[in-house]
């Protein structure tokens, strides 16, 4: 997926940002998008649109004291106008200039990474209807695997050698996750496919990646009776 190329010789974080745009664009009912981030000083700054109305659009939301991409970072959750003129009590001068550029709807998405939150994704219809679940669901997995790529890009170009090695420690990753998910299996005397679970539930609630996990069962710094024991006291009694 263009959207995550972070080792393309003609890709930078503006790139990926704009590809971010196009894909919401052309996957959704939405006739423009637009990416603002999130600065030192806390304040959304437009970063990439779509196209030149709605870049303008972007920058007047800031100057407007009320605008729904505004709004959806003061929520931290998604901000659905659709039809717009309905909300034009709320946001007099942005549904004014956005009727002008002949926008009727808008979708606002907060932007997290690490669960950070970093920005915000809007969608601006043409039609009067919202974007579907489905296209929302979307979107935000998308910006999300976008906007952590674009903050792991680097400035100078990956050799093949660098490539190489992060292919290979993608595959002794999973080559431990696999041994260690084989331990807990013999461990707990269950299934592989159990066991797989059982880390999965004990990851998620510790915060560590699996991969982690695995290299500490390995290497013996945390046992297959503790990791068990702590996810199925996750899992709640036997019933």
């Amino acid at each position: 997926m263009d959207v995550t190329d972070t080792f393309g010789t003609d890709t930078d974080p503006l790139t990926l940002a704009g590809r971010l745009v196009d894909h919401c664009v052309r996957l959704t009912s939405a006739s423009a998008a637009g990416l603002m981030l999130v600065d030192a000083r806390d304040r959304l700054r437009p970063l990439v649109a779509s196209d030149r109305p709605t870049e303008a659009l972007l920058a007047l939301e800031l100057d407007a004291e009320a605008a729904p991409d505004l709004d959806c970072r003061h929520s931290g959750t998604p901000v659905v106008a659709a039809p717009l003129d309905g909300f034009a009590e709320r946001w007099p001068r942005f549904t004014a200039a956005a009727a002008d550029r002949g926008f009727r709807a808008v979708y606002a998405a907060p932007v997290r990474v690490g669960g950070h939150p970093v920005g915000v994704l809007s969608l601006l219809g043409a039609g009067p209807d919202a974007p579907s679940a489905d296209e929302m669901e979307l979107i935000s997995a998308l910006a999300a695997v976008a906007l952590g790529s674009m903050m792991r890009w680097r400035a100078e170009p990956a050799r093949p050698s660098d490539i190489l090695t992060r292919v290979q420690s993608v595959i002794s990753a999973k080559a431990a996750v696999e041994t260690a998910v084989g331990m807990l299996a013999a461990t707990g005397r269950t299934t592989v496919g159990e066991a797989a679970r059982e880390l999965e539930r004990y990851c998620r609630h510790e915060g560590f990646r699996a991969a982690a996990v695995a290299r500490w069962l390995l290497d013996g710094t945390v046992t297959p009776e503790s990791v068990l024991a702590a996810a199925r006291q996750l899992r709640g009694p036997a019933t």
